[in-house]
């Protein structure tokens, strides 16, 4: 998610990334409990990361560029995902020079709302639970919250015993939803996973040959 290591002269930053998840989280939560009767007292709210998961983050860069905003860089670079240059947008346009400031409340204002047509998600709770129930949103179980260690993990191990990295290869098996299917291999054994990015199906495939190479993470 950070600029890769060859491009030091990219315009974001690993701090623009972090500003911007959060300004962007709290602009999520904010529009929840606006639409919820119940306002800030609202179940709803564990619901929140269900809804940033479903949001149409290519969509919403789409639309900062159609509105005409400072968007110096809206292509992927590695392994980036929109997810991840929207909150570098986000960032640099909190941070950076006077007119990039300026500009940060059209900005904000330019990205599609939940529940709007294009790029939000939709906010009846029926709705929600049907789209969990498909398989379409998911929140992040407690015993899955970290499941990124087990990436780190991976290649810690792999760099401790002085091997060539896992070998991955990468697949798109779905366009709608977006679904993906990483394969990872390493020190002779084989595991795969799916998820709605590359990254999530990564870390899967990753916690799958930790297990099977009984690699522990404490």
């Amino acid at each position: 998610m950070s600029p890769a290591l060859h491009r030091t002269d990219d315009c974001y930053t690993i701090t623009d990334f972090e500003i911007g998840k959060r300004l962007f989280t709290t602009h999520m939560a904010l529009q929840l409990v606006e639409a919820s009767p119940e306002g800030r007292e609202s179940a709803d709210l564990t619901q929140l990361d269900s809804l940033i998961t479903a949001y149409d983050f290519e969509e919403a860069i789409a639309a900062l560029v159609k509105a005409g905003l400072d968007v110096p860089r809206a292509e992927l670079v590695c392994d980036e995902t929109y997810q991840d240059i929207l909150y570098k947008i986000i960032g640099r346009s909190r941070l950076g020079d006077t007119h990039l400031k300026e500009s940060f409340p059209k900005l904000m204002a330019a990205l599609p709302l939940l529940g709007s047509p294009t790029g939000g998600v939709d906010l009846m709770v029926d709705n929600l639970t049907q789209g969990v129930q498909n398989g379409f949103i998911t929140s992040p179980q407690d015993a899955e919250a970290d499941i990124w260690m087990y990436t780190c993990r991976l290649w810690e191990d792999a760099q401790n015993r002085g091997v060539g990295a896992p070998k991955v290869v990468e697949t798109r098996i779905s366009n709608i939803p977006p679904k993906f299917r990483v394969t990872i291999q390493y020190r002779g054994v084989e595991a795969f996973g799916e998820g709605r990015n590359k990254k999530v199906a990564r870390h899967i495939a990753a916690k799958g040959a930790c297990g099977k190479l009984n690699i522990r993470l404490g």
